[in-house]
């Protein structure tokens, strides 16, 4: 039997090769340790191979920043229904201060780029190349894919293009039949896909082939998310399927919910990751151990303002559109700002 293979996919923002593997294992590491297990040498029992966008868009990002033709003709690219004039507009009178407004620069014009047809493709042809070579080499049953924020939408996006119901052996279509070539594991952290899915207009999340059984590409499927992650309160993706767990934090260790390493060390994640993929099975004792050790220094009333902030957002029916769910970033980050 082959060994298995975890597949790591990093979300929005410069992630330099290696840093989100070496962010992964130090999180599990640590929270192992936490339920008690000092000796990390279980995390060579599994393969790694982490799938890196970050230098293409940086390249992209910084021609933009330095070069306004460059810009115009980028921009001239975006398709889908969730480019509304307003947002267009927006772009492309990003003129003079293009890069000034930092947040929008660091954290949107990745997802932004992503979601155009023309940027947006060269990923998801990328990454499918990429799963196929290791599909190949160490089988489907043996595979899981962890992806954070943006690399959500890249994982879910590709993998609905390649796994399809009606796939045939005998045509020219590079595909696989849905049910037949299921991956043991998804795990999403920070799932965006539905948010990006406005934007790329590509196939609907919530009825995609990126589900668990026949009619899927995964055999299991772990969704996970915090309450008061700033990414994941406009479209929040909850699809319901068999052979799938949620998991929803709610506890503040930092300001920034949104970190993948605050993500992989809750303890309820962290439990199932050590027992479905490395077979650490965590008793109820040690669980309550790593539990308490997790929430020594959580934040409480000092995060009030922003618990409030992002709850009235999740509530207002005005804001039903990516160029206002922008809007309303922007608000979010200046009080994550002001708490930092």
């Amino acid at each position: 039997m082959s060994k298995q293979l975890i597949i790591l996919v990093h979300g929005m923002g410069t992630h330099h090769k290696g840093n989100m593997l070496k962010e992964y294992k130090k999180a599990i590491a640590d929270r192992a340790s936490g339920f008690g297990i000092s000796d990390p040498s279980f995390l060579s029992n599994v393969d790694y191979e982490e799938f890196n966008y970050s230098e293409y868009f940086d390249a992209i990002r910084k021609q933009f920043a330095e070069n306004a033709q460059a810009r115009q003709k980028g921009f001239a690219y975006l398709t889908g229904m969730g480019f509304e004039e307003k947002l267009l507009g927006q772009l492309t009178r990003f003129e003079s201060n293009f890069g000034k407004d930092e947040f929008f620069y660091t954290h949107w014009l990745d997802v932004i780029l992503y979601s155009t047809m023309y940027f947006g493709e060269k990923v998801r042809v990328d990454f499918i190349a990429f799963f196929e070579e290791l599909r190949k080499k160490y089988d489907h049953k043996n595979i899981h894919i962890i992806c954070h924020s943006l690399g959500t939408a890249v994982v879910h996006d590709a993998l609905a293009k390649y796994y399809r119901i009606n796939s045939d052996p005998f045509d020219d279509i590079p595909d696989l039949k849905t049910g037949g070539f299921n991956i043991a594991s998804l795990w999403t952290f920070a799932n965006v896909s539905r948010m990006v899915n406005l934007l790329n207009d590509l196939k609907d999340p919530n009825h995609s082939t990126v589900v668990t059984g026949k009619d899927g590409c995964t055999s299991n499927f772990v969704n996970i998310r915090h309450e008061y992650d700033p990414f994941t309160w406009f479209k929040t993706y909850d699809r319901k399927m068999e052979d799938s767990t949620t998991f929803v934090n709610t506890v503040f260790k930092k300001i920034n919910t949104h970190d993948f390493y605050e993500y992989v060390t809750e303890p309820a994640v962290a439990r199932a990751i050590l027992n479905f993929i490395y077979g650490n099975k965590i008793t109820p004792a040690q669980f309550d151990e790593g539990l308490s050790d997790y929430q020594k220094g959580s934040l409480g009333q000092e995060v009030k303002e922003l618990k409030d902030l992002i709850d009235a957002a999740v509530d207002d029916p005005s804001i039903n559109s990516v160029k206002a769910a922008i809007d309303q970033f922007k608000v979010i980050q200046k009080k994550i700002d002001e708490l930092s």
